[in-house]
C-alpha cells in the first residue's frame, strides 16, 4: 500500500494502523514523490490526498 499524504499527523496514523494489520506501506509526502514510487513499486493500493502542493492528487493521476 502506497500512502500519499502531505500532513504527516495523518500520514503517520494510517501508516501505523495499516502496519499493525500487517500491511506492508511505503509513503510519499507529495504527488511527484508519489509518482516515482508508484512506477518504481507498483503498488496494489494507493491511498492518495487530493490536495497537496507541488502535484494534487488530481493531477497524479492524470499522469
Amino acid at each position: 500500500i502506497l500512502i500519499v499524504e502531505d500532513e504527516e499527523l495523518i500520514h503517520e496514523l494510517i501508516k501505523k494502523k495499516l502496519e499493525q494489520e500487517g500491511y506492508e506501506v511505503s509513503s510519499a509526502l507529495d504527488g511527484a514523490e508519489g509518482l516515482k514510487k508508484i512506477k518504481e513499486g507498483k503498488p496494489n493500493l494507493v491511498l492518495l490526498d487530493v490536495m497537496m502542493p507541488k502535484m494534487g492528487g488530481f493531477e497524479m493521476m492524470e499522469e
